[in-house]
């Protein structure tokens, strides 16, 4: 499919998919959208977790590895906290080399501090892994797994992820990502506990998701966007 690279609010960049007038990425920001949505909505409580001992290790499972973006800044918080984290990301097509080397996510994010990284040979790492299913380390503290494949056709282990970031397409564009044996299998997925989060909170989305299992929780969203969605499994009181 043919993608254009655009400059969104905050400088950084993302794809637009003309053929379904969509965006890979807020167009109020891309980084600051995926901090928010994945990294303080997901990651961050899953640290807290591993801190006071409620679950043993951190196992991410991501639903559209897209441009790399989450898993990039998912790579950066693990070396942050010194927290290891197990990353599986599906993706169903991946970006060719021409398109995902034009995207400066290194230069805009290496003022970061609290890591020793070279952010733009990890960020180079992390696309040119082969998806071939296996656990590659790319970092001491972060280690990847990529698959490629339909979300609808791929196993998924049982019991197995504490964090879910679900960046499929939007439900108008992709309305089959969005039915409820999805979030069956991803229910099945999960372990307990587990938080599950996406930009997305349409109606019939949340309700699928409750029917799933999950304890639905809305919160802020990002610039541009009221409100995001959080999928809660918790442990029984």
């Amino acid at each position: 499919m043919y993608l254009e690279i655009q400059r969104t609010e905050d400088g950084s960049p993302t794809l637009y998919w003309p053929e379904k007038n969509e965006h890979y990425h807020s167009t109020h920001g891309a980084i600051q959208e995926a901090m928010t949505v994945y990294i303080q909505a997901a990651l961050r409580p899953a640290f807290q977790a591993y801190r006071e001992n409620r679950i043993p290790e951190i196992r991410v499972f991501e639903m559209g590895f897209g441009t790399g973006l989450n898993t990039f800044l998912s790579l950066i918080e693990a070396e942050k906290a010194g927290i290891p984290v197990q990353y599986t990301s599906l993706e169903a097509y991946p970006l060719p080399p021409e398109i995902w080397e034009q995207l400066d996510y290194a230069r805009i994010l290496k003022g970061i501090p609290g890591h020793d990284l070279d952010l733009a040979a990890c960020f180079a790492r992390l696309h040119q892994q082969d998806f071939d299913g296996e656990s590659h380390r790319l970092s001491p503290f972060f280690s990847l797994s990529k698959r490629q494949g339909l979300i609808q056709e791929t196993e998924l282990p049982e019991a197995c992820f504490h964090v879910i970031y679900y960046d499929a397409f939007a439900p108008t564009v992709q309305p089959e990502l969005w039915q409820p044996p999805i979030f069956q299998k991803l229910h099945r997925a999960a372990a307990t506990p587990c938080i599950l989060s996406t930009y997305c909170a349409q109606g019939q989305f949340k309700r699928n998701l409750r029917d799933a299992g999950f304890r639905v929780v809305n919160l802020p969203g990002p610039a541009g966007k009221r409100e995001i969605t959080t999928g809660l499994i918790e442990p029984e009181s």
